[in-house]
């Protein structure tokens, strides 16, 4: 078992480093095309194990909310040409979306209440969360008649990638060497304390790495992933870098629990078998996807401030 999770692990990172590089040197697409086979597959994985708990959703309205809502998000962003118009444009179908849903099955024979709250559920879980990670990709500039890439796309794309990973691995050394008092037994029974905080130190770690990618761009003025400093001054950024790897590991680790009692619930261990040693899509992006929400907020607020 453990050969085919390391060969499976090293896919993943594989694949998360290209979709970094061409989303960051190449086009943003790379990485519009990454969240959305993420909200594909995770819609199909999360209404198989809510079909254990709830009414069955119906998988055919939450595919055509995926379809409409990045279409409404790319149609918002690129006419306006703002940060938030394309997440705007998104909650928009968001809600029609959900209006149909509830239309659909208040007059339908065959579906009932328990149908609409599953279809909604997953509309949400992990599709509108998984828009978030979408709207980072569009932190960019039109003020001089082109796109030009903001610190905040950069740096808050390298960190989706960078803060959980170093967060699940610490918290998995750490946890497994000094062991304690679990962290949510009910929930997930491996998880501990001691897991937790040492996640904690890796979320920052992995933020200093990118803060130290940013320095070494600065310093020697070079092309470096697009890093810039985040604010006009080295002891702010240094600050909002270590911020946002705490707090984005609390989030990672919120979502690795979310996503834990979804399935305790389930009465399953993964929610697929799409990769082998690590489970399915769900399983590698619970934490990801709650990241993408905070580092999406934390810049939004930047931005406004």
């Amino acid at each position: 078992m453990k050969k085919p999770r390391v060969i499976t692990g090293i896919l993943i990172t594989i694949v998360y480093i290209a979709v970094v590089i061409s989303a960051l040197y190449v086009h943003p697409v790379f990485f519009d095309v990454f969240i959305f086979l993420l909200s594909v597959g995770g819609a199909y994985e999360i209404a198989k194990a809510l079909s254990g708990i709830f009414s069955k959703p119906i998988i055919i309205i939450d595919l055509i909310a995926i379809v409409l809502g990045f279409g409404a998000f790319w149609f918002s962003q690129y006419y306006f040409k703002t940060y938030a118009s394309g997440m705007t444009g998104y909650f928009i179908s968001l809600a029609v979306m959900t209006i149909v849903t509830v239309i659909v099955t208040a007059s339908s024979k065959v579906y009932v209440k328990g149908n609409a709250i599953s279809t909604i559920f997953v509309m949400l879980y992990p599709c509108a969360l998984l828009m978030f990670s979408l709207g980072l990709n569009y932190f960019v500039d039109f003020s001089y008649g082109k796109v030009m890439t903001t610190p905040f796309r950069s740096a808050g794309i390298a960190m989706m990638f960078i803060v959980p990973a170093f967060t699940d691995m610490f918290a998995y050394l750490v946890g497994s060497k000094l062991k304690g008092k679990k962290l949510a037994p009910n929930i997930s029974p491996n998880k501990t304390i001691s897991g937790a905080i040492g996640g904690l130190f890796g979320g920052m770690l992995g933020a200093s790495v990118v803060l130290l990618l940013t320095y070494l761009a600065e310093t020697f003025s070079v092309n470096l992933f697009g890093f810039a400093m985040l604010t006009e001054h080295w002891s702010t950024t240094i600050v909002n870098f270590l911020v946002l790897g705490l707090i984005g590991s609390v989030f990672d680790q919120i979502g690795d629990l979310v996503a834990s009692f979804i399935k305790r619930r389930a009465g399953i261990k993964d929610f697929s078998n799409l990769l082998p040693g690590h489970g399915g899509i769900l399983d590698r992006v619970d934490g990801f996807i709650f990241c993408g929400v905070f580092f999406y907020l934390y810049f939004a607020v930047m931005i406004l401030l």
